[in-house]
C-alpha cells in the first residue's frame, strides 16, 4: 500500500474519528501539535489496526515523531502483513 494512500486514510481517521482539525494535520506535525494525548493515541492504534488489518500498538505511535512517521509505520506494517510476514 502506498504511503500517500495511508497518509490520506490516517488524516481521515484523525479528522472523522478523533476530531482533529484538518488544518492542523501536516506530514511534519507532531502528536502534540495536532492535539493527541495518550488516550487518543490508544484509540488511534485501535482504529488503525481495524482499518488496515494490522497489529499496531500505542507505544509505537507514541514513538513516531510526526504524522508522516505514523503513515510510514502503518504502510510498512501493512506491506509486511500482506506479504505474510510478521505484523
Amino acid at each position: 500500500m502506498r504511503r500517500s494512500h495511508v497518509y490520506e486514510e490516517l488524516k481521515e481517521i484523525l479528522v472523522d474519528d478523533l476530531q482533529v482539525r484538518a488544518e492542523d494535520i501536516a506530514p511534519t506535525a507532531s502528536r502534540e501539535q495536532i492535539g493527541l494525548d495518550s488516550l487518543a493515541v490508544l484509540e488511534l492504534a485501535a482504529l488503525l489496526s481495524g482499518r488496515f488489518g494490522i497489529e499496531i500498538h500505542d507505544y509505537e505511535l507514541m514513538e513516531a515523531a510526526t504524522v508522516a512517521d505514523v503513515a510510514r509505520l502503518v504502510a510498512e506494517r501493512h506491506t509486511a502483513a500482506a506479504a505474510g510476514g510478521p505484523s
